[in-house]
């Protein structure tokens, strides 16, 4: 029998493979992603910064990501056939010559909203819009998130806080359960029953509305890269003249289609078909219609986009590395509407949000809040007020007129002259 060759020199004995060694190399062994996954993409453009946050993408990820965007037409209508005030030639008999509080307050809230001023801070901007929209439809957007930071999941990987907005609201929380009908849970009320009232509780929860400010996301995305100083704290022009390019390249090439507003609504579909997107659990896969609402200082108007996200899509999130299985297009379509004047915007906002967020209005007869005007009673002459005073005075609620004495009489003329003399 042979013996077993014992190696003589070092090369010899490194290069002898072991049992160890080929685990290692079987642990190595990477298998290629499906054609037209997630992986795969990420594979094909492997010289391309694409695995990003969202604040960094280009105009690349909303092509590769299967997005387009659709311009519809503006929503214009209605709006008021004459001015809201009514001119003094033309006086009202019953009502104030001024102008509803509540237009007022709108008014006030459009101006801090479409102001440029680039030192108002955008926390400002933001409760103007959350008590605009309160007002106009207080059923349905009047409770927002309390923390308007989303999650990002992709694989087993949960990137936290990736998509920031500036608020977000939920489902109208109609069937939760009541502090008193939470405390007296009774016996005959079954488990069943209470694992149902907290799926609709959670599914309550969920957002249909964003609110991402154009004029912020330009902000940030312009000072997101941080410029170390030269020797001596001197101005490091090479550095800095390289992040403005790359802040510049992180710019759309249509600032009303941006590449960000597609994140936002990823994120969103996200939040409905997990229970809890951090440790993704739950996953039921389906279309969600999302929508983000913007604001276009330039153009004086609201700008709302609106999407599905496809249930084949959300499956190649979850699974990155398996190929899509269905149809993965995004068609965001989006529309303006403008927000002066004042009288008709509620109808417009409401036609371009749909009634799947604001709920069933009228769009067609626009509200004009006169019925919050106080009603005056019609003016009457120094004169007449005297005499209306003097009636008021002199009469007693327990004196009978009409069969009165002459003693009554004389007695009733004494106390009217002392009343009288009150009066003046």
């Amino acid at each position: 029998m042979e013996a077993e060759r014992i190696p003589t020199t070092a090369v010899e004995a490194t290069t002898v493979p072991t049992t160890e060694t080929k685990r290692r190399r079987m642990r190595r062994k990477h298998i290629r992603p499906e054609v037209g996954s997630f992986l795969d993409i990420l594979h094909d453009h492997s010289g391309t910064s694409l695995f990003v946050l969202p604040i960094c993408w280009t105009d690349l990820h909303t092509r590769l990501l299967g997005c387009n965007f659709t311009q519809l037409p503006a929503h214009n209508l209605p709006m008021p056939a004459h001015k809201f005030l009514m001119p003094p030639s033309t006086p009202s008999p019953r009502r104030s010559q001024r102008t509803p509080e509540t237009v007022v307050t709108i008014g006030r809230g459009l101006d801090i909203l479409m102001s440029t001023d680039g030192s108002m801070p955008v926390q400002t901007k933001t409760r103007a819009l959350r008590t605009i929209l309160s007002t106009f439809f207080r059923n349905h957007l009047s409770t927002t998130k309390a923390c308007p930071d989303l999650d990002i999941r992709f694989g087993q990987r949960t990137y936290s806080k990736a998509v920031r907005c500036q608020a977000i609201w939920k489902q109208p929380d109609t069937s939760a359960m009541s502090f008193n009908s939470a405390t007296t849970w009774t016996s005959s009320r079954s488990a069943s029953q209470l694992m149902s009232s907290m799926t609709v509780n959670l599914a309550n929860d969920t957002p249909i509305l964003a609110y991402v400010s154009r004029s912020h996301l330009d902000h940030i995305r312009r000072h997101c890269f941080r410029v170390l100083s030269g020797p001596n704290r001197s101005f490091n022009g090479p550095v800095h003249r390289l992040q403005q390019l790359r802040s510049r390249n992180l710019i759309p090439g249509n600032i009303d289609e941006d590449q960000y507003f597609v994140a936002v609504m990823i994120a969103m579909a996200q939040q409905q078909v997990y229970t809890d997107v951090m440790m993704g659990a739950g996953f039921t896969p389906k279309s969600v219609k999302t929508c983000v609402l913007t604001i276009s200082e330039e153009g004086h108007s609201f700008i709302v986009y609106s999407a599905t996200v496809p249930a084949a899509f959300l499956v190649m999130l979850d699974q990155p590395d398996k190929a899509p299985k269905g149809d993965t297009q995004i068609k965001i379509e989006y529309s303006q509407a403008p927000v002066w004047p004042v009288l008709g915007l509620k109808e417009r906002l409401g036609k371009a949000l749909g009634k799947d967020i604001v709920g069933d209005f009228d769009g067609v007869s626009m509200d004009t809040y006169e019925d919050e005007l106080p009603v005056t009673p019609e003016s009457t002459s120094p004169k007449r007020r005297r005499e209306v005073l003097s009636e008021v005075f002199n009469a007693s609620f327990s004196e009978d007129r009409e069969s009165e004495s002459p003693g009554n009489v004389f007695k009733r003329r004494c106390i009217a002259e002392g009343r009288v003399g009150v009066v003046r």
